[in-house]
């Protein structure tokens, strides 16, 4: 798919310019699912995870500075389920263990944009950064009793249990395709994202999909 676009990108770019998109000035609103490929991943001491294909959906507000350059901020969540298989430390005589789980994650993005072409049809590229929430689902404690009050309906109780979860600054860089349709917009974005982790593991990325429909005002 990475191939595609950027075959479709070059096409696009040796087009002379169409019509006008009427972008230039103007903000825009969209919404669209998100897709990220499944992944290995290799810890310290011989544990590993494998993801499945996680799926999710983003929100996102921009303003237009001109028919080339843009800027705003993505709100995303996405899940994946996962398999775990963790290796005993030393002088665990314990054989190694495996979990099912679900991994979520939310991700507040702030970016820039690049529109190589003034018209309708363009090929661009942008970048952004901003932090990751990682819920693993594991649980990290036993299950507590928490209680809240609604203005109309009184207390309410419900258990709730803790669970392993982390928040990462992280960054990301994509190319995609965009279409103009008088007020309407659709993008095709190949998006990479990395998380940095620290200590020994670094940053650790995921390549995301996402087709994105909205309205410029």
């Amino acid at each position: 798919m990475g191939r595609t676009l950027l075959l479709a990108a070059a096409l696009l770019a040796a087009l002379p310019a169409a019509a006008q998109s009427g972008r230039a000035g103007r903000s825009e609103i969209y919404i669209g699912p998100v897709f990220t490929d499944g992944k290995n991943y290799s810890f310290e001491g011989g544990s590993s995870v494998r993801t499945d294909t996680g799926f999710g959906i983003n929100f996102g507000y921009a303003y237009n500075f001109n028919s080339h350059v843009q800027a705003g901020v993505d709100l995303a969540w996405s899940e994946a389920d996962y398999r775990t298989t963790v290796q005993p430390g030393p002088g665990n005589p314990n054989s190694a263990s495996t979990l099912n789980s679900t991994l979520e994650t939310g991700t507040v993005r702030f970016f820039g944009s690049y529109h190589f072409l003034p018209g309708q049809f363009t090929p661009f590229v942008t970048g952004g950064l901003g932090w990751t929430y990682i819920d693993s689902n594991i649980p990290s404690g036993l299950p507590d009793l928490i209680c809240w009050y609604y203005p109309w309906y009184g207390q309410y109780c419900a258990s709730y249990v803790p669970t392993y979860s982390t928040t990462r600054f992280s960054y990301n860089a994509g190319l995609g395709l965009r279409y103009d349709a008088g007020r309407g917009v659709f993008k095709l974005l190949v998006n990479s994202q990395w998380a940095d982790f620290g200590g020994s593991y670094g940053s650790a990325s995921v390549v995301q999909y996402r087709l994105d429909f909205g309205t410029k005002f």
